[in-house]
């Protein structure tokens, strides 16, 4: 697990529970689930590590007068900054299967169910998702009316970690931590059994921001006025939305290692053709200075000829012009070879299988189905998330669906429609028909009845 070594019991037991929760601080931060969270971010905006501090060994000539007045001059070699080329593999992954299972939201069963879970739920579920997979988990906080994204990585001073029961292993209390830079305060937000509580740390100590609050709370009339009262929660108010069974992140060390590979050789590449982008001359019986091939090059690049290159011994002196071929044969085989590894390591669809006017439906479902199966893994994750929040509104129930986004030849869809016309009824058809979104099929339907009403 990539938890801190701190638990709830060492909360409890620790004499000074600020300091306590300072140091848990400190270890999530150092611990290897923040740098890989932090890590995939990164490869998430197109910023890969591996090749950002790329550097070119170029060599420079450094000429220079001694005491005597004689000229000398030796050759230094440096490290300058290389063309750093980065792709966007990840980000392209993680949206696809986000989108494919998340896309078109969450069906929920039961009258008012969903409605509980807040307005914008289904766009609130694809962020969260799209997180939990880029850092492994996101959490997801019940506030009072909605759920609020709680996310383990946001930035290099900035996350959340739970406190874990050594006993049972479930998530007593929950650690927010935000900073807006590293000089600025450090801030908490602690989730305990029965409430939450806001500090800041001041000189490493850590000081009450707002008062505690409960996580609900009743109100009570009396003839002696009214007054809030805590009710007790049955359990903490945080649900984790897991990447996968394996509970890490989506960039793994298999995914990265491609990745990094796919971006050195598009780097390389674009650093020879910078290296041979110019025409250099090669000047035959040429026995003049470099002062003497300075100022004939010079010549050729104002004139765009020279009349004569001589070195005065009566031979004929010729220059020729020349360019570099770099060589790109064996870097596109590679390329090509780790694109098709990467899109079958992670079980994404590439696009470029299912482009073309000959393909049927049949195909492009086969073509889909490592996207399937990665997406199954997935929605069992989604729906332990969604049953976790509905357990905690005592909603529960096992009629949670997620409505992937297909991939399909539509005029198919209408062929197969008229084929099956005398066996279906109008409003199936009509839900079957791929251009028409779910409320046109009902305001349709819901019109005709008034009309044959």
């Amino acid at each position: 697990m990539y938890h801190t070594p701190m638990t709830y019991q060492t909360y409890l037991a620790a004499e000074d529970k600020g300091r306590c929760l300072l140091q848990g601080v400190q270890a999530y931060k150092a611990s290897p689930f923040f740098r890989l969270g932090l890590q995939a971010t990164a490869y998430f905006r197109g910023e890969n590590p591996a090749v950002a501090q790329k550097t070119v060994l170029r060599a420079s000539k450094i000429e220079s007068t001694d005491a005597s007045g004689r000229r000398r001059s030796r050759t230094r070699m440096r490290d300058v900054v290389g063309n750093r080329v980065a792709s966007g593999f990840f980000a392209r992954f993680v949206t696809q299967q986000a989108q494919y299972l998340l896309g078109n939201g969450v069906t929920i069963g039961g009258e008012g169910v969903k409605a509980k879970l807040g307005m914008d739920f289904d766009l609130t579920l694809a962020r969260m998702g799209e997180k939990a997979l880029l850092h492994g988990v996101c959490w997801g906080y019940w506030n009072a009316d909605h759920v609020e994204i709680v996310e383990a990585v946001r930035d290099p001073y900035s996350g959340f970690f739970p406190l874990i029961d050594e006993t049972g292993g479930e998530t007593r209390m929950g650690v927010q931590f935000w900073q807006l830079d590293a000089r600025a305060p450090l801030c908490l937000r602690v989730f305990e059994p029965q409430g939450v509580s806001l500090w800041r740390e001041e000189k490493g100590v850590l000081l009450p921001l707002e008062p505690f609050r409960p996580y609900r709370l009743i109100r009570r009339e009396s003839v002696l006025g009214t007054e809030m009262i805590a009710e007790a929660v049955k359990a903490l108010p945080l649900v984790p939305f897991w990447a996968n069974e394996e509970r890490r992140s989506e960039l793994t060390p298999a995914i990265r290692s491609k990745i990094d590979c796919y971006d050195r050789i598009l780097s390389d590449f674009a650093d020879n053709l910078d290296r041979a982008n110019d025409v250099y001359w090669v000047l035959n019986n040429f026995g003049g200075t470099v002062d003497d091939i300075a100022e004939v090059l010079e010549t050729i690049q104002k004139l765009k000829a020279v009349t004569s290159l001589s070195d005065g011994t009566g031979t004929t002196a010729t220059a020729e012009p020349h360019t570099i071929s770099v060589p790109y044969e064996a870097r596109q085989a590679a390329l090509k070879l780790l694109e098709k590894s990467l899109y079958q390591d992670y079980m994404a669809l590439n696009m470029d299988e299912i482009t073309g006017g000959g393909l049927t439906n049949v195909a492009i479902r086969a073509a889909c189905a490592n996207l399937d199966l990665k997406a199954n893994r997935f929605e069992w994750q989604a729906y332990a998330f969604v049953r976790g929040l509905l357990a905690l509104l005592d909603a529960d129930t096992e009629s949670v669906r997620f409505t992937r986004q297909t991939i399909a030849d539509e005029s198919e869809i209408i062929r197969n429609i008229q084929v099956m016309r005398g066996d279906i009824d109008r409003v199936t058809a009509l839900r079957l028909n791929p251009y028409l979104q779910p409320e046109e099929v009902e305001a349709m339907v819901c019109g005709r009845e008034k009309r044959g009403a």
